[in-house]
C-alpha cells in the first residue's frame, strides 16, 4: 500500500519556532469555513487507481453499547474523529485505530431537554478552534440545566485532547415552552419560543463564533436568526444582532459560511406553516440568500428568488458554499433551494450571475403568480466545490414542468460555475444504490471531494466514489432533461433530447460503491463523508462510525 504521508514541520521565523502543521484534515463541516466541502491535500482518495480499492477499515459505535444516532458527521484533526449524537453525548476518536477517547458528558447526564423542542441532543457537526492555546471542538446542543431544562441551548467549547470543558456559551436558542400547533397554532403556542440549533454548525472566524437559529418543525414556526458569540469567552458578542423578519419565519436551518471577511448563509419560508399563516411581514429577508457584517449582523445584501405569495415552504435549508473564480469570474456564492433551483451570486454585490435551471426571468426572479411549484420538494443538500465546478443535488430541467421535481432525486449535477449557460452543465450520474421508496426524496446525501474524486452516500447504506471526467473518461451520456433517457423514451432517447432543445452531457465512471455493514438507510443523509489523513469516516442513522480506505 502507498504510504500517505500527513505532516509537515513549518519554521516560524519570529522566534524561530519549530511547529508540527498536520495537513489533510477535516476541521469543520464541509471542511473548511468556505464550506466547499474540498479536501486540497492529495492522497490515496484522490488516486482513482487506489480509489478501486476502497473498503471499511474499522468501524466504532460507542462504549457499553450505548445507543446512538448520528445525524451529525466526524470532524478530523490530530488524529482524532469528532462526532455528537442524537442521544446527547459528544465523542472523541482514535481516528487510526477506531478506539474511543473520551465522551462528553463523561456522567450520565445527556446534553437532551425535557421538552420535545429542545430533545434533539446533537445534531450538527463540530468546528475546531484555539482557544487560549488549546485546540479546542465546538458544538451546540440543548443545556439541560439552562431555563428549567426544556431544551434551551448553547454552544460547548472542549479541550480536544481531554475532552474538558473550556467554556459553555450563554443560551443561544431559547425552549420556554411546549405547546404545539396541531391543526391549527393556540396563543399559547405563539406565545412559547421553540428555537433550536440542530442543524447548524458553528462557524468560527475572526475570533467570533456564528451559529443559525431555526425551529422544530415549523411548530410554529420561529424567527430565523443568526447568534454570534466571543471564541475567547462563550458570551453573546454585544453590539451584533441578525433577525430574518419582522413577524415569523426565515429560519436559518444551515451552517454560516466565509469568504474570509462577510459571513453568508441561507434563510427559510415565512408565509405558511404547520398549522398557521401569516401576511407580508414589513421586513422579509426569509427565502433568501444573505450576506451579513461580521461584527454586527447588519444585511449587506439579501437575495430572494421566490416572492412571498409563491412561498410554499422552498427553504434554502442546504446554505451558502464559496467559489473562487479568481479573475475569470471573481468570487461566487452558490446554493440550492429545496424547490430544486440552484444559483451563484456574486460575493461583492449579491447580483445573481446564473440560475440552473434558468427561467430568463429578469435577476433570477420568479414574478408573483408563477406556475412553478415553490415548495418543499427536497433538495436540501450542499455542494462540494472543486476549483470552479460545483457537485451538488439539484432539480434540473425537470423543474420548468408541473411536477417535474422529482426527476433529480437521485441525481448529482457537476456545473461549471464560471461559464456561459451553454456550457453550465459538465456531467450528470445516476448514482447506483439509492432507495426509491416512501422517502424518495432522501436519496443522496451532501458529496464531498479530492482531486476530482467525489465522495457521496446513498438512502441504501453505501459511500459510492466518482471520477469527474477530468480524472477518468465519462462512460457515456444523459440528457440534460433526465426524464429523457432510454427506460422512458426508448431508443430515439438521444435524437429526442436534441429535438427537444436539450443537449447530451457526459456521465462520469463510479469508481467504487461500497455498502456500509449498517444495511439500508444507514448513512444517514444529513451528513457528508468527511475526507481526512487519506480515509473517509462516516457516521450514521445506526449509530456507527466507519472509516474506509483503499485496501
Amino acid at each position: 500500500m502507498r504510504a500517505r504521508p500527513r505532516l509537515y514541520t513549518c519554521l516560524a521565523i519570529a522566534g524561530l519556532l519549530l511547529c508540527a502543521c498536520t495537513r489533510g484534515e477535516w476541521h469543520t463541516y464541509r471542511a473548511a469555513p468556505s464550506r466547499d466541502a474540498h479536501q486540497e491535500h492529495g492522497s490515496d482518495l484522490s488516486d482513482p487507481d487506489r480509489v478501486a480499492h476502497l473498503a471499511v477499515g474499522w468501524t466504532w459505535q460507542p462504549a457499553g453499547g450505548e445507543a446512538a444516532s448520528f445525524r451529525a458527521s466526524p470532524i478530523v484533526f490530530g488524529h482524532k474523529a469528532f462526532i455528537g449524537s442524537a442521544n446527547g453525548y459528544f465523542y472523541a476518536i482514535n481516528a487510526t485505530t477506531g478506539a474511543q477517547l473520551w465522551r462528553f458528558p463523561a456522567a450520565s447526564t445527556p446534553l437532551v431537554g425535557s421538552c420535545g423542542f429542545g430533545g434533539y441532543g446533537i445534531q450538527s457537526s463540530a468546528s475546531r478552534a484555539e482557544i487560549a492555546g488549546q485546540e479546542a471542538v465546538i458544538f451546540g446542543a440543548p443545556d439541560p440545566t439552562a431555563a428549567g431544562g426544556l431544551g434551551s441551548a448553547v454552544l460547548y467549547a472542549l479541550n480536544a485532547a481531554t475532552g474538558a470543558l473550556i467554556w459553555k456559551s450563554d443560551v443561544v436558542a431559547q425552549v420556554t415552552g411546549c405547546t404545539g400547533c396541531g391543526a391549527t397554532c393556540s396563543s399559547a403556542a405563539y406565545a412559547e419560543l421553540h428555537e433550536r440549533i440542530a442543524y447548524s454548525s458553528p462557524l468560527v472566524h475572526d475570533d467570533v463564533v456564528y451559529v443559525g437559529v431555526h425551529d422544530s418543525g415549523d411548530d410554529p414556526i420561529q424567527n430565523g436568526k443568526v447568534m454570534a458569540v466571543s471564541l475567547a469567552s462563550g458570551h453573546v458578542l454585544p453590539g451584533f444582532s441578525f433577525v430574518a423578519t419582522s413577524t415569523r419565519g426565515g429560519a436559518v436551518w444551515n451552517s454560516p459560511a466565509t469568504d474570509g471577511r462577510e459571513v453568508f448563509f441561507t434563510t427559510g419560508n415565512t408565509r405558511q406553516w404547520s398549522g398557521g399563516s401569516q401576511g407580508p411581514p414589513a421586513i422579509n429577508h426569509g427565502l433568501s440568500l444573505v450576506r451579513i457584517h461580521p461584527k454586527t449582523g447588519t444585511i449587506d445584501w439579501a437575495f430572494q428568488p421566490v416572492p412571498f405569495d409563491l412561498d410554499d415552504d422552498p427553504d434554502w435549508s442546504a446554505g451558502a458554499a464559496v467559489v473562487r473564480g479568481g479573475e475569470h469570474c471573481g468570487t461566487l456564492i452558490v446554493s440550492v433551494q429545496k424547490d430544486g433551483w440552484s444559483y451563484g451570486l456574486d460575493a461583492k454585490s449579491g447580483q445573481c450571475k446564473w440560475q440552473y435551471p434558468p427561467t430568463d426571468e429578469p435577476g433570477c426572479t420568479f414574478p408573483p403568480g408563477g406556475v412553478h411549484d415553490h415548495g418543499d420538494t427536497d433538495y436540501k443538500q450542499p455542494g462540494a466545490v472543486w476549483g470552479q465546478v460545483v457537485v451538488m443535488k439539484v432539480g434540473g430541467w425537470g423543474l420548468t414542468t408541473p411536477s417535474g421535481f422529482d426527476a433529480g432525486y437521485s441525481h448529482l449535477h457537476a456545473l461549471n460555475a464560471c461559464e456561459s449557460e451553454k456550457h453550465r452543465v459538465r456531467w450528470i450520474l445516476d448514482v447506483p444504490d439509492t432507495f426509491t421508496g416512501p422517502t424518495a426524496g432522501y436519496t443522496i446525501g451532501a458529496p464531498s471531494i479530492t482531486g476530482g474524486i467525489v465522495y457521496v452516500t446513498t438512502s441504501s447504506g453505501h459511500l459510492i466514489a466518482i471520477a469527474d471526467t477530468k480524472v477518468r473518461p465519462p462512460v457515456g451520456h444523459q440528457c440534460t432533461d433526465e426524464f429523457i433517457n432510454p427506460a422512458s423514451v426508448g431508443p430515439t432517447w438521444k435524437a429526442v433530447c436534441k429535438a427537444q432543445g436539450y443537449k447530451l452531457v457526459p456521465s462520469p465512471r463510479v469508481l467504487a460503491d461500497v455498502a456500509l455493514p449498517d444495511g439500508s438507510d444507514a448513512a444517514n443523509l444529513r451528513s457528508e463523508p468527511a475526507l481526512a489523513e487519506g480515509r473517509v469516516y462516516v457516521g450514521t442513522s445506526g449509530g456507527h462510525v466507519y472509516a474506509l480506505w483503499p485496501q
